[in-house]
């Protein structure tokens, strides 16, 4: 009785149906990961409520400005993340503030890519009951504005990670998932101020 081993080729493409099978199963079956720094749509417009920005003018040479970002909710808590936001040491580096020179025209900026540590170490993560505020001074590259003149500064991108609830309450588990939290892409906007530089 002879002995019929299958075709090379039908083996080939049995292997490989199976492959592209067991990889659909795969996708189907595993929790999407593609949102990590993807907004949330549906909150793509909205600021959080109670939460606001405002710029100010500290110093004209080097320009540099006051940044605080007030809680005014009359009963909401809430922790957020930094990053990406005026309030973080990198603003400057991530296009966070727009830079309109005397002349009308858009200030280039340099944008780089930032390795972030994960999780979000303390220091990236700020909590304001209702009635705090937290400031930061911003201070802006001279070659950015090498003019003197009026400039117009503008702040705004969106949330990476925010909680309504005290830091102490946010885990470990929050933090890795801070795109997935309540305000992870919500927007945030300031007012367009005027900047002089002498």
């Amino acid at each position: 009785m002879s002995l019929h081993l299958p075709h090379p080729l039908a083996t080939a493409l049995s292997t490989l149906f199976f492959l592209i099978l067991l990889l659909a199963f795969y996708i189907y079956q595993s929790p999407s990961t593609l949102h990590f720094s993807t907004p949330h749509p549906h909150h793509s417009t909205s600021d959080i409520p109670g939460l606001s920005f405002t710029l100010a003018q500290m110093s004209t040479f080097p320009p540099t400005l006051l940044v605080t970002l007030q809680n005014t909710h009359p009963s909401t808590t809430y922790t957020l993340l930094k990053w990406a936001t005026p309030l973080d040491a990198s603003a400057l580096d991530t296009g966070v503030f727009t830079v309109t020179a005397p002349d009308g025209k858009q200030v280039q900026q340099i944008i780089r890519k930032i390795t972030r540590k994960m999780p979000p170490p303390p220091g990236q993560v700020i909590t304001l009951r209702p009635g705090m505020n937290v400031t930061r001074e911003v201070l802006f590259d001279v070659s950015d504005m090498a003019r003197p003149g009026r400039y117009r500064v503008q702040a705004k991108g969106t949330w990476k990670g925010g909680w309504t609830k005290e830091r102490a309450e946010v885990t470990t588990k929050d933090l890795w998932g801070f795109a997935e939290s309540e305000f992870g892409g919500w927007r945030f906007e300031t007012e367009v101020v005027d900047v002089m530089v002498d």
